[in-house]
């Protein structure tokens, strides 16, 4: 077969620098009529037709033409000074930081365990690779001849189907990456080896989910590793075809894919690689079907983002950076494709969400260059708040793959606008089969878990985000047994005694539905309801409040007449550093890192905030409950942005 070595850097002329929002639309609009169906497939020609989404376009079509107008009026909004250049600066200090890791063979060797570790010398390649093809190195950098290094000890790992840990899989996408961007400075001879190795891999034996029909991300990462090997002439379409047509089952009504305990990085995961084979020329014959989940998925994605550019918290593989480095690509591939298409609020909305993950995952570099993988400070000895499978080299590359990814499609001239993780006004229920709740409020934002589970999340609010404060203390995430320790439930909620005397949680109940009402929607206030059943007609009612700064629960009682309390799990050691902690009878404080955030009881019910005094350990540190108990039927407490104390 003739290999076509296809050029897959991308060039978007779209504006001048400092023209106003409507003459930008003029200028565009004008444009626009000269788009061919190519420039603009990654969008449904349905939506582009008037300026505001058609109720059935997207299930969130009213929350998003609602954003839409909430953007036009915002006045108080700074865009970052973030530009295609600073995913290279970030991939630079993390490619630099591996150097030391790397044996003679071209392997990154992972310095905890001792040996390489499933797919980080293929995404090192591939992260070097873009700092060539950038000329952010030169080509005759020492760096540029080991990411070439990189490249060729994957590839005879590929052919003789022996990669690590069986990851196979998870090569392809970054190994051709790598090729494409490293071709053109690649020696003749280097080049003829590597087409020859592209050319005799046997998928049949390189990945371990070949040819399996049942949901996994696996499956749709190897599939579009296989689309790059067919679009630079190695393979045709056939096996590409037959497991789309599988996999496209797995999207729910709002585009998201769903897999095994419905863990949130794994919805973006397989759709942040699809997006890449749209914007990189997929035309298949389920071309049509992807675009249309995979759009809608991008939107549900903005929606769910935090203001501090977080990927909500749901089951495995939470809270890594790379989850980050994923909203990176996608959103940088829908700001494109708006911008290709005239819509400047649009891509705007996108562009500036792919800044904010880009802004997140810088807080988390260490001093070496190499990033936290998981957002704590302890060394990478401890493993703290790690999957079995984290590993620091592979994760960390992982990341710097994707953040290569998002350079590539990333294009300076569209200027950040406000996205809704700035704005608000929603509440989100993603119930089924996601049991999640997103509200925001002016840049505050909250995430409820509805039907916890018993491994990583406790039901009730699991992440309190305030504006302008530090996400990790509001907190971030919930107590559950996998990292907390067997029988260990804590969000921020309400427990009761039972009639034997012990306590019991709503962080601890799960496979109950709650019933959801939404009461208020505005940009500056949303407030919605859950309430739980709890059997023997007992049952739990918060009507939570969210503005700017603040989250107010106001938490009813029915038929529980013994003693209750309120719980808040607060952080108290970041791996680094332990937070300054301040508690009188109704209030407690606590700030790291010039923040503080401030957890009130407030109306008059007789009782004492008291701490634990057991500290636990959760994903993003050490915890410690602080807890209230009360007889009343009724409590109302807050949770707010304060002042910085000694």
């Amino acid at each position: 077969m003739k290999k076509t070595g296809i050029c897959i850097t991308l060039t978007i002329v779209l504006m001048g620098i400092g023209c106003k929002q409507d003459d930008k639309k003029a200028m565009l609009s004008e444009k626009k009529q000269f788009l061919t169906e190519k420039d603009t497939f990654l969008l449904p020609p349905n939506i582009l037709k008037g300026n505001s989404l058609k109720m059935g376009a997207h299930p969130m079509a009213n929350q998003i033409n609602t954003f839409l107008s909430n953007q036009v009026l915002t006045t108080d909004f700074k865009p970052s000074a973030n530009k295609k250049e600073d995913y290279l600066k970030v991939i630079e200090k993390q490619v630099r930081a591996m150097l030391k890791y790397q044996d003679s063979n071209g392997r990154i060797i992972d310095p905890v365990e001792k040996t390489e570790k499933y797919y980080s010398t293929p995404c090192f390649a591939h992260s070097v690779s873009a700092l060539v093809a950038s000329s952010y190195i030169q080509k005759n950098d020492l760096l540029a001849e080991r990411g070439m290094k990189a490249l060729d000890i994957a590839l005879v790992d590929m052919v003789n189907a022996t990669v690590n840990g069986n990851h196979g899989d998870f090569y392809t996408w970054p190994v051709m990456m790598a090729y494409s961007l490293f071709k053109p400075y690649a020696s003749k001879e280097r080049l003829a080896e590597w087409d020859r190795k592209i050319n005799s891999i046997k998928i049949e034996k390189l990945y371990a989910t070949y040819d399996k029909s049942e949901g996994n991300n696996w499956v749709l990462v190897h599939t579009s590793g296989e689309f790059l090997r067919n679009i630079n002439g190695f393979t045709n379409t056939d096996y590409v075809e037959k497991m789309l047509g599988i996999q496209l089952n797995n999207f729910t009504e709002l585009g998201m894919y769903n897999e095994h305990g419905n863990p949130l990085p794994y919805d973006l995961f397989p759709r942040h690689y699809l997006s890449g084979m749209l914007q990189l020329g997929y035309k298949g014959k389920h071309a049509v079907k992807m675009r249309d989940n995979l759009w809608k998925g991008a939107w549900t994605s903005l929606f769910m983002q935090s203001p501090f550019g977080e990927l909500p918290t749901g089951y495995r593989s939470s809270h890594h950076i790379w989850n980050e480095a994923e909203q990176c690509v996608l959103f940088e591939i829908y700001a494109s494709a708006y911008a290709k298409s005239g819509r400047v609020s649009e891509a705007g909305a996108f562009k500036r969400a792919a800044s904010l993950s880009l802004e997140s995952i810088k807080k988390w570099i260490r001093m070496d260059g190499s990033g936290f993988i998981v957002k704590n400070r302890f060394p990478i000895e401890k493993r703290h708040g790690y999957e079995k499978y984290s590993m620091h080299t592979c994760y960390n590359m992982l990341a710097t793959s994707m953040l290569a990814q998002a350079w590539q499609f990333s294009n300076d001239e569209i200027e950040e606008l406000p996205s809704p993780a700035d704005i608000g006004g929603f509440v989100l229920p993603i119930l089924k089969p996601f049991h999640k709740i997103i509200a925001n409020a002016s840049g505050t934002y909250l995430e409820y878990e509805t039907e916890g589970d018993n491994m990583y999340n406790p039901t009730g609010i699991v992440r309190v985000h305030l504006k302008d404060g530090n996400p990790q203390l509001g907190p971030s995430n919930g107590l559950a047994p996998y990292f907390s320790g067997e029988g260990t439930y804590m969000a921020t909620g309400p427990s009761w005694r039972t009639k034997d005397g012990s306590w019991e949680s709503l962080a601890k109940q799960q496979a109950i539905t709650p019933e959801v009402e939404i009461i208020k929607e505005r940009q500056d206030l949303v407030k919605f309801k859950v309430t739980y059943n709890l059997g023997d007609q007992k049952k739990s009612i918060e009507t939570i409040t969210i503005e700017k700064g603040k989250v107010t629960v106001n938490n009813e009682f029915k038929g529980i007449e013994a003693e209750k309390r309120i719980t808040w799990p607060m952080l108290v050691f970041d791996g680094e550093n332990n937070t300054k902690i301040e508690l009188n009878q109704s209030e407690v404080s606590i700030g790291l890192k010039e923040k503080a955030i401030k957890f009130s009881v407030l109306n008059n019910v007789n009782g004492q905030l008291k701490r634990t005094g057991t500290p636990i350990e959760y994903v993003n540190g050490i915890a410690e409950g602080v807890y209230f108990d009360f007889t009343a039927d009724k409590i109302r407490y807050s949770l707010e942005s304060t002042a910085v104390f000694d």
